[in-house]
């Protein structure tokens, strides 16, 4: 296999600014690309199916979130473990953990697939949903586990062709799921009326011609080559153990993401559960950003890393926490003047456009710091310190947002609910300083 020298990135000797924004930008909208899919979906259900739609969709989701938590952890500790071998030349070994990882994935999709289609019906009452909402979660999750596979195949090879220099190539293919998913909506939702079945279908097929793609460009265009893998146990918890930290903070998402439901529910109702999911809808829009200009850097830093160039790391490392800084900022400014016109995108009921719009009102101040917290986890996975990544994602993820959501409400009331997203920010910022400053490049 050649050296990782691509013509028009090289990882190890471009200066910090070229890497930096020729993968921030191409990860961004590759980021963007995908969680559109979601979102057009949102917007289709909403218009189309109404609240009930949204609340389904926002009750199922803790449970994609948990089992897609056990993909990324294959997926994320087999990149960066590859992006270091191919740092120190090893490549051999660095491809080894390319097919490993594709082998591991494919056996976690398949399972979960079975799994979400033997056990739909339970989740609803187990969810706190009934009558339509239920109905509507069960239809929503049976299609969408058929594309289970293509999905977390699709998170892997996007940083396998990072690795591998080609990022543009990466987005022109991200995109074109973007546009199938929107296409199909239209016509699944709007003309057919396939109702929530529609939408997963949709976002399903979205996902399974661009792996088909990058398979392709993987085969013919791209140093990995797909072979039989050796599996050895030792370098399988090592990648496992690498990935923990993004398992453990999409974990920790998944259960306060329940709690969150149960506590809506509960003090405000289903209507409150729909104006939530509008909130959501940005949330996971300005999170896109965010791990846009994060994982930017990502098979960079592990790279370097590899290469012992930590002048460059630290370079790299900077450049990710301004930008989020400066972006956070910009969000939350546009949130706050158009928080009414965003919630409108989504639902035509005035009342939870309002409450949603009192709800973006929080979460835009969150975006703020939500940013930097993204940043530091997402940076310590790639220096290969799956504690403290670990620990900063369930800190963020869980420990801080529950203790906001268990005392904010008792102090504010209902608003106690929203004010604990910016509660966890807090929290987080302070606890990730304090690592940056005493690990700088991981344990």
């Amino acid at each position: 296999m050649e050296k990782l020298k691509n013509k028009n990135i090289d990882l190890g000797n471009d200066s910090i600014s070229k890497i930096f924004w020729s993968y921030a930008i191409t990860s961004i909208l590759a980021v963007l690309a995908q969680n559109t899919a979601g979102f057009v979906d949102a917007v289709f259900i909403g218009r189309y199916i109404g609240p009930e739609g949204l609340s389904a969709i926002t009750l199922i989701m803790p449970v994609f979130m948990l089992l897609g938590g056990i993909g990324t952890m294959v997926a994320v500790g087999g990149t960066t473990l590859a992006g270091i071998f191919k740092g120190k030349e090893n490549f051999e070994k660095s491809n080894n953990y390319f097919n490993v990882t594709v082998v591991l994935l494919s056996i976690v999709s398949i399972t979960s697939t079975v799994f979400l289609l033997a056990f739909s019906g339970s989740f609803s009452s187990l969810l706190g949903a009934s009558g339509v909402v239920a109905e509507l979660m069960i239809e929503y999750s049976k299609t969408l586990s058929l594309f289970f596979l293509p999905f977390l195949l699709n998170f892997a090879f996007l940083f396998f062709l990072k690795l591998d220099g080609k990022p543009v190539e990466m987005v022109l293919i991200v995109l074109s799921g973007t546009v199938i998913n929107i296409l199909l909506d239209y016509l699944f939702i709007g003309v057919f009326g396939w109702s929530m079945k529609g939408a997963a279908l949709a976002t399903g097929v979205s996902q399974l011609v661009p792996c088909i793609l990058m398979i392709y460009i993987i085969m013919f265009k791209s140093t990995w080559r797909f072979s039989t893998p050796v599996f050895k146990m030792k370098e399988i918890w090592t990648m496992l153990f690498n990935g923990s930290s993004e398992f453990l903070s999409m974990s920790a998402t998944s259960v306060a993401a329940l709690i969150y439901n149960v506590i809506i529910i509960k003090r405000i109702g289903f209507q409150g559960v729909a104006a939530y999911a509008v909130a959501l809808q940005l949330t996971t829009f300005s999170t896109s950003v965010f791990y846009g200009f994060a994982e930017a850097n990502q098979a960079a830093v592990s790279f370097n890393i590899g290469a012992n160039k930590l002048s460059r790391v630290e370079g790299l490392k900077k450049a990710s926490i301004y930008a989020n800084l400066v972006t956070g900022v910009i969000l939350c400014i546009v949130t706050l003047m158009f928080s009414e016109r965003i919630a409108s995108i989504f639902v035509k009921n005035q009342a939870t456009i309002m409450m949603a719009a009192e709800i973006l009102v929080y979460f835009a101040v969150s975006f703020i710091l939500s940013g930097v917290n993204i940043t530091v986890a997402t940076y310590y996975t790639a220096v290969n310190a799956p504690v403290l990544s670990g620990a900063l994602a369930v800190l963020r993820s869980l420990i801080a947002l529950t203790i906001g959501l268990l005392t904010m409400p008792i102090i504010f009331g209902n608003s106690g609910i929203w004010m604990a997203v910016i509660f966890t920010e807090l929290v987080t910022i302070i606890v990730g300083a304090l690592c940056l400053r005493k690990y700088p490049y991981g344990s």
